[in-house]
């Protein structure tokens, strides 16, 4: 990564950071009780300390820049803010897709491409990861909501 994406990136942890903490100042305000934040409260908690580790991990150790034959090369492999732009499209796809198609279906197509978006190789390993993953968290939030949730296959 070179350090002309770093504002962008940055930007992007910004726009995440003050969403979520909209969300989880408007779910207290609403009502600061266990099974109002059951949810929101984790989440907004670990998108927080992943920002912070993502940009301690930028700041102690700045990604080494390319030598001058490699610099084409390492451009034209990192997708930048397009890539961004692209997992934010995938990200609305899939929030549309919860309520059409059911939360386990959507979330393991999102996950499959965002695992093949992130470098996923091979014919099997994506959506293996994408299965355990959406089976995990649908079991996992089903056990957490007190109303079932749309689904099509689990």
């Amino acid at each position: 990564m070179t350090g002309k994406f770093y504002a962008t990136h940055a930007a992007l942890i910004g726009i995440i950071l003050a969403i979520s903490g909209f969300i989880t100042w408007s779910a207290v305000d609403a009502r600061a009780s266990l099974d109002n934040l059951v949810v929101v409260a984790p989440v907004a908690s670990v998108i927080a300390l992943l920002a912070v580790i993502l940009v301690a991990v930028t700041l102690l150790k700045p990604a080494p820049t390319p030598a001058e034959g490699e610099a084409g090369e390492a451009q034209a492999k990192d997708p930048g803010i397009w890539g961004d732009m692209l997992m934010l499209a995938g990200f609305g796809v899939f929030c549309y897709a919860l309520t059409k198609v059911g939360f386990d279906l959507a979330t393991f197509l999102f996950v499959w491409a965002g695992v093949v978006m992130s470098g996923g190789k091979g014919w099997w390993q994506p959506p293996l990861y994408a299965a355990i993953f959406t089976a995990a968290l649908v079991y996992g939030f089903g056990s957490l909501f007190p109303y079932p949730m749309l689904t099509l296959v689990l």
